[in-house]
Formats: C-alpha cells, structure tokens, sequence
C-alpha cells in the first residue's frame, strides 16, 4: 500500500479510533524520537517559543476538534520516512477502545503529543528549564534554523491542530 492509501485510511477512522490511534503512534514515535519533555506545560512552551523565533505570533494549545486534527497528524506522520513504518503498522490494527481515558483533556493532549512527534520528525529541539524560566534551542539534523524552515514548520503545526495557517 502506498503511503496516500494509508493516508485515507486514517482519513477514515472513526473519531475514537483516530484517537486511540494516534496516542499509540505518538507513544512509539517518542521512544524512537524523544524530546525531553515531561508534562504539558513543556509541550506548550515548545510551541510557543517555535511560534516566537518564527514571528507566528500565539500558537494554538488546543485543537478545535482534536478527532479531525488526529486524523491530520496521522495522515501526515505516515507521508514521513521516519514514522511511516510504524504508523502503517498502526493503522493496519488499530487499538482497541479500552486503551485510553475518554476525556476532551485526553484528547487534547493525544493531539498535542502527535504534533509534537511530527515536529520532531523536522526538528531537533532542547527544553531545558532553570530558576522558572523555560528555554528551548531548535536544529535541524542536517542545516542550520532558517526563518523560512521555522514558518514552514508552523504553518504544519496550525494546519494539523484544524486552524488556518
């Protein structure tokens, strides 16, 4: 199957499963692409300090309906070289119902960690926080940070999260 079939097929997944789905990616994504990052106060601060370098402005800390924004994160992890593997795997059998909490905060922070791994997959980048103040470097592997590259990688963030970029 190439790479757009599994596209649609995340596109076709009902709101739960989309969900479920990508909690799984994202948890797998993580261990081979960590980030340091422990709560999601952190997860927030990478966003907005991407958002600051690249001039964007506040970046979203929800998504306005987290089941289509799932859909979205899943369909672009699997047009990745570094997740497409895993993320196949994923939506070839999908996780059951009874693996995940059922809250909109639940939700919201599935969406988070899938846009965070997908960022992940663009940029390296260092969170580190000391006396109460958060810092967090960006690099990319093989080039060094242009605005160009940080705009880019915000207007995925905005399209992934359901908001215009």
């Amino acid at each position: 199957m190439t790479s757009e079939t599994h596209a649609e097929r995340a596109d076709a997944l009902p709101d739960r499963t989309a969900l479920l789905a990508l909690e799984e990616a994202a948890h797998e994504l993580g261990r081979t692409y960590p980030t340091g990052l422990t709560n999601v106060l952190q997860a927030h601060d990478v966003l907005k300090e991407l958002f600051a370098q690249a001039g964007a402005g506040e970046p979203p800390l929800r998504a306005d309906d987290p089941p289509a924004a799932a859909r979205r994160v899943l369909a672009a992890l699997v047009r990745e070289e570094g997740a497409r593997k895993l993320v196949e795997e994923v939506l070839a059998d999908p996780p059951e119902d009874d693996q995940m909490g059922g809250d909109d905060l639940v939700a919201d922070l599935t969406v988070l960690a899938g846009v965070l791994a997908f960022l992940r997959l663009h940029v390296a980048f260092r969170f580190k926080r000391d006396d109460g103040r958060s810092t967090v470097e960006f690099r990319f592997e093989k080039k060094p940070v242009s605005d160009g590259m940080l705009a880019t990688l915000v207007r995925s963030v905005l399209s992934l999260m359901n908001r215009e970029p």
